[in-house]
């Protein structure tokens, strides 16, 4: 049953979307969308896209089995909106920790985990297209009141994400912000990353040292690393699959490479223990050194575009 109260602002802007449905799973609320280009489903909290589909193809984005969908809650899998900081707010660098407040502050921002309203929707041959607003201006001092922002997504046969912020404040800004995009493979042994070779790394895992891959990227094992001053195309290889999923970025500097392996994936939240074989994190971000200085008045956008495409069979990493 659909929760109408929350959803009563939807109302309008669905009507007449041929290829866009209310849902309601659990506690929250979620767009599904059926198009001849794309299946994908998005949910209002979070502004937290969960699933997406190209029409005759695998999977892109990764949603755990396990996902609960409770108010309140972040969502295991799809693209979490991580901002105005990544990770743990304590590691992020000193101008970003200047705009938050003290005491304990939940890993990945702010707006992960809260409902965000549907301001436009609209669908043509090539997909659907939407825009999502979070609602709050006012935020926990010291962070700069008035701060605005806003996702806009085009889902058809690529995906296109792209998360406005815009500092109406008369205080600079300084963020960190990742789009945590959990991609599907078929097995992560049978998964490489391309052109990031050369690109210097922080291995979180040992002692937050920097690092440079001389090959590509093959999981075998807990991996966590922050690149820095990315290139705008990153491939994921799936050999099994015969596909390649090119991550295109723009405006964003950083990738961060996540997979939690064996040991990790037992005690993970929403997760089942041998899940890490199915996912593999490629993170369009600004974080660490790449974090974003806003002055007043003026707005970044940090954009992913997701391409599914099909190659002739490749060996294995």
């Amino acid at each position: 049953m659909i929760d109408w109260p929350q959803s009563l602002n939807l109302c309008r802007p669905l009507m007449h979307q041929p290829y866009v449905s209310l849902r309601q799973i659990d506690e929250l609320v979620c767009l599904q969308i059926d198009h001849p280009k794309a299946r994908a489903l998005v949910a209002l909290q979070g502004a937290q896209l969960l699933e997406y589909t190209p029409a005759g193809a695998q999977p892109v984005i990764w949603l755990s089995e396990q996902a609960e969908f409770k108010r309140g809650q972040s969502i295991r899998g799809g693209i979490p909106i991580c901002w105005p900081w990544f990770g743990d707010a304590r590691k992020n660098p000193e101008t970003v920790q200047a705009m938050l407040p003290e005491g304990n502050l939940p890993a990945h921002g702010w707006v992960r985990s809260k409902p965000w309203l549907l301001d436009r929707i609209s669908s043509d041959d090539n997909g659907v297209h939407l825009k999502l607003c979070f609602p709050e201006t006012q935020w926990p001092a010291p962070f700069p009141q008035g701060v605005e922002l806003s996702v806009e997504m085009s889902i058809g046969e690529e995906l296109n994400i792209a998360l406005l912020t815009e500092n109406k404040s008369d205080q600079t800004l300084n963020i960190s912000q990742a789009l945590h995009s959990y991609f599907a493979v078929s097995d992560v042994i049978h998964a490489s990353i391309n052109n990031l070779i050369h690109v210097p790394f922080i291995d979180t895992l040992n002692d937050w040292n920097e690092n440079i891959d001389q090959a590509p990227i093959c999981i075998s094992g807990e991996t966590d690393r922050i690149y820095k001053n990315t290139p705008e195309m990153i491939c994921i290889v799936d050999s099994k699959w015969n596909r390649e999923i090119q991550i295109y970025s723009k405006d964003s500097q950083s990738a961060v490479v996540w997979n939690p392996w064996i040991e990790k994936a037992k005690r993970l939240s929403q997760f089942e223990s041998s899940a890490y074989k199915q996912m593999l994190c490629v993170e369009t971000a600004n974080v660490l050194n790449n974090c974003k200085e806003l002055p007043p008045g003026s707005g970044w956008v940090l954009q992913t575009n997701i391409a599914n495409h099909s190659t002739p069979p490749i060996a294995n990493c």
